[in-house]
């Protein structure tokens, strides 16, 4: 009896131990991908945790990060085939833009090309980070800019 309750017991331990390993190298890995700052490895993921907003599926991005300011930019295309713009600019709380005048540098911005009507942004000051982010509804295009303040 006694053996068995030894067995149990260090078999209980050991799930434990196993579980707080887990949730320490999860924790980990969000930090890390947080922290990041090149546009190779977890770009996507850093970016969705700093600007606080949704990329889907993508058929083109570009992205560059100066380390004399560190600040990332991004620029993403989405397929509109069957992407849901409304939905997405519900989802991830963006708002009409109201002036030609952004006042934040954005890579392959062309503001002659774009209607100023179905422009939508999203601006996040944090205590890492602060973003810029600007939607293009017709086009499916999504522009990033992320200042990382440490």
């Amino acid at each position: 009896m006694k053996l068995n309750f030894k067995l149990i017991l260090i078999g209980v331990s050991g799930l434990l131990i196993l579980g707080i390993a887990l949730i320490f190298g999860l924790k980990t890995l969000v930090v890390s991908i947080a922290n990041q700052r090149t546009c190779e490895w977890a770009n996507i993921d850093n970016i969705e945790l700093n600007a606080k907003i949704n990329i889907p599926s993508i058929i083109d991005s570009n992205c560059k990060y100066s380390e004399a300011v560190n600040t990332k930019k991004a620029y993403f295309e989405f397929n509109l085939t069957d992407f849901d713009t409304d939905g997405y600019i519900e989802i991830n709380k963006l708002k009409r833009l109201k002036s030609k005048h952004i006042g934040v540098g954005l890579l392959n911005f062309n503001t002659d090309s774009l209607k100023f009507d179905m422009l939508y942004y999203k601006s996040r000051k944090g205590k890492k980070s602060n973003s810029y982010v600007l939607f293009d509804k017709n086009k499916g295009q999504l522009w990033v800019s992320i200042q990382y303040l440490d």
